[in-house]
């Protein structure tokens, strides 16, 4: 049930952040356009694509979090056996979540409290949508982080390291648990 219900919000999440992508970068090009070739800069495209670049890292994050991708040193955690893995895992998780709860609490008196006072200076909006991912993409990582526990301690039952890739989304990874390149299609 918890597998499905991170599956839904891994695509909804993806879309946003491809979404928000898509805005930035239209943003950018029409502050270099209007910057350089107009000779007339505008003041709102930056400030969309930082509030944009924001939102985009922490929704992104949780899917990272999700697949394993970020930065991680095991090479001495891979040595150790199964069930002191399993322990390591879980210290580590703890840590998390307890970074993401400060967050989420202190991104949400950011959002909810400071940020209908403030005004962004260009876009004239207030500043709560642009503190809202902050909150929000701490929730989505904290349910990220519920899933890949589960799934490590179960992992951990059947024999293999807790830090193997989620079920399912290893098939994209190769054998040292890496995003492989593409592979160049030839003809014929």
């Amino acid at each position: 049930m918890l597998r499905r219900f991170c599956d839904m919000l891994a695509r909804i999440t993806g879309a946003i952040s491809i979404a928000g992508l898509a805005i930035m970068t239209v943003a950018i090009i029409v502050n270099v356009f209007f910057r350089f070739v107009m000779n007339s800069p505008l003041a709102w495209p930056p400030e969309l694509a930082r509030f944009l670049m924001v939102a985009i890292t922490m929704f992104a994050s949780g899917l990272a979090l999700r697949r394993g991708a970020h930065v991680g040193v095991t090479v001495l955690v891979s040595l150790l056996p199964v069930r002191l893995q399993l322990v390591i895992f879980t210290i580590n998780s703890v840590l998390i979540a307890g970074f993401l709860g400060i967050l989420l609490w202190q991104g949400y008196i950011l959002a909810f409290n400071e940020g209908p006072r403030q005004m962004a200076p260009s876009l004239g909006i207030s500043m709560m949508f642009a503190f809202i991912p902050l909150p929000l993409g701490a929730a989505l990582m904290l349910v990220y982080l519920a899933e890949t526990t589960v799934e490590a301690w179960q992992k951990a039952r059947g024999g293999r390291s807790p830090f193997d890739p989620i079920q399912g989304l290893e098939a994209e990874l190769d054998e040292n648990g890496s995003v492989p390149p593409p592979q160049m299609k030839t003809g014929g």
